[in-house]
């Protein structure tokens, strides 16, 4: 097969992971959890309230009473939200989850071929790359994850020496499509100390890499100009301030560790169990074993991975908890998150097995261990994961809330609403303005103007509670009958017998009518009237209206 006749092929292959949602369109299935909950509606909100662009000191409207720094959103020159300009939000998804695999598939193939040293042929990399491609990333991560084997590609071509066009192509291009803090800055730190070891071994400095490299992190500062300006200028207290240090046991830590050395992180999932597991605990074993110098990078990588899981686990170990207290950034930064490295450390890995076993003339276990691969992969796809969940067009519900603005007949500008059992997002989609919301953070203050509204059910539920006081980037009405759980359909209704807000509290910051997919039972008591129950056959929602009106004071 031609080179070129594969690299087609990858590409095709690597679609083929995201045709449900082309063919399904809007009745496709996907994420929800920080993706159709948040993401989706921020940029969408970035768009239709014409903040992209606008000031270091201003905040976003509609989301969380307005009182949500602009700064705490994506930068306005990172693509993904560009996509949300230029199409509708569903398109926008649709578009960047096919960049993003095309682009994953052609970085860890040109990885493997011109940096794998491996005797198997090409065709497997290709097939290990496509595999990578299909990987169920966070969908907001862009590149972040995925782009990191494009990313390294790149760098060890300059490295060694390798002078290509689209070596300053790739490291140019790929950050304006991909997030610096949530993953890339991990990637450059591991990438910086790997290489630092070298040149000191090596004693020979290599200029144009240390070029290279400092280049692209003075872009992303650049491009992150937002993030760097609310980290060394901005003042204000926010609920990251409020951010648990960690309250794991030792004990803890370490099954913490396993958990994720078998099943990874929800943002960065490479699908490692149970085959690829298993094949490095196979052949692993063998090359620890024989210790041979040509299986030097398997032990590595194992090594490196063990590493990552056990940085991740122990980073919420309460053993940190004196100096976290002394350093606030180690309290408001996530250091964990080196796992990002994990999808590309496990694919690579999985590929110098594969290697390892066909120069061992085990060739039909090379076959059979791609083949089970590829079918865990295809299981994995969102429309088979998420088939219980609601679609993309019934969880935002367009035409249902199209009845509802109808029914209040004012504009949205006029008054605000809360959401109870159903995320505040679909609201925030729909154009309503809302007093709650999910974001990454938000003022200190009103977090404890909001906490007087829900004080009474947190004080029913110690999980709530701990989950609101010591993070609270969920800014929600919580209700103690639902606990954690925001997908209250019109198939699934949970009544609340006994709703302890402070609905005086809830008025007074701004709250006209109360969105609750199940109905509430008390509601008359503490100062909500039930308006109107709106049903749409397409949504998954049975939304009650509720309007405050509480009694005047005599």
């Amino acid at each position: 097969m031609r080179e070129r006749t594969r690299l087609l092929f990858g590409i095709v292959a690597a679609c083929i992971y995201v045709l449900p949602m082309i063919l399904l369109g809007e009745q496709a299935h996907v994420r929800i959890h920080d993706n159709l909950d948040s993401n989706i509606v921020w940029y969408k909100t970035l768009v239709d309230t014409n903040t992209l662009f606008t000031g270091l000191q201003m905040n976003v409207p509609d989301l969380v009473n307005g009182v949500v720094s602009r700064n705490a959103f994506v930068s306005s020159f990172t693509g993904i939200v560009w996509l949300y300009q230029w199409f509708s939000p569903y398109t926008a998804y649709v578009v960047s989850q096919l960049l993003t695999r095309i682009f994953a598939f052609l970085g860890m193939y040109l990885l493997l071929r011109d940096h794998g040293k491996a005797v198997i042929p090409h065709s497997y990399a290709l097939w290990v790359a496509v595999l990578f491609s299909w990987t169920p990333f966070w969908p907001s991560g862009m590149l972040s994850t995925l782009g990191m084997p494009l990313l390294l590609w790149a760098y060890w071509n300059i490295w060694k020496g390798r002078r290509k066009k689209a070596n300053i192509l790739v490291l140019l291009l790929v950050p304006f499509y991909s997030s610096f803090v949530l993953g890339i800055v991990f990637f450059l730190a591991t990438l910086a100390i790997y290489h630092v070891i070298k040149e000191i071994r090596g004693r020979h400095f290599h200029g144009r890499f240390w070029l290279a490299y400092c280049t692209q992190v003075i872009l992303y500062l650049l491009i992150e100009y937002r993030l760097v300006y609310s980290m060394l200028w901005e003042d204000e207290l926010t609920s990251r301030n409020d951010f648990e240090t960690g309250t794991n046991g030792f004990w803890s830590s370490i099954r913490l560790f396993f958990k994720h050395l078998v099943l990874g992180h929800t943002h960065d999932r490479a699908v490692q169990s149970p085959i690829i597991l298993l094949t490095v605990f196979v052949v692993g074993v063998i090359v620890f074993r024989k210790r041979e110098e040509a299986s030097k990078s398997i032990r590595s990588l194992i090594w490196f991975l063990l590493g990552l899981s056990l940085w991740y686990a122990f980073w919420f170990y309460d053993g940190w908890n004196p100096l976290k207290q002394q350093v606030s950034l180690m309290r408001t930064f996530n250091f964990s998150r080196f796992h990002f490295l994990q999808p590309m450390v496990w694919y690579a890995l999985f590929f110098l097995m594969l290697d390892w076993l066909w120069t061992a003339s085990k060739r039909k276990w090379v076959i059979g261990l791609l083949i089970t691969q590829t079918i865990v992969l295809l299981i994995w796809n969102p429309e088979f994961v998420y088939r219980h969940h609601p679609s993309y067009e019934a969880f935002y519900a367009t035409t249902q809330f199209d009845d509802i603005k109808r029914y209040i007949d004012q504009p949205t500008t006029d008054y605000q609403v809360a959401s109870i059992g159903m995320h505040p997002a679909i609201a925030q989609y729909n154009g309503m303005r809302t007093v709650d919301g999910y974001v990454n953070f938000y003022p200190l203050s009103y977090k404890a103007s909001f906490r007087k509204v829900i004080s009474g059910e947190l004080d029913e539920s110690k999980q709530l509670k701990r989950y609101f006081d010591t993070w609270g980037n969920r800014v929600y009405l919580f209700s103690s009958e639902l606990g954690k759980t925001y997908e209250f359909t019109k198939h699934h209704q949970v009544p609340i017998r006994h709703l302890s807000i402070d609905v005086s509290q809830l008025q007074q910051i701004g709250t006209t009518y109360v969105l609750s997919a199940v109905p509430i039972k008390n509601a008359k008591s503490i100062g909500l009237r039930h308006e109107k129950t709106f049903q749409e056959r397409h949504s998954a929602w049975k939304i009650r209206l509720y309007r405050i009106d509480i009694p005047a004071k005599k």
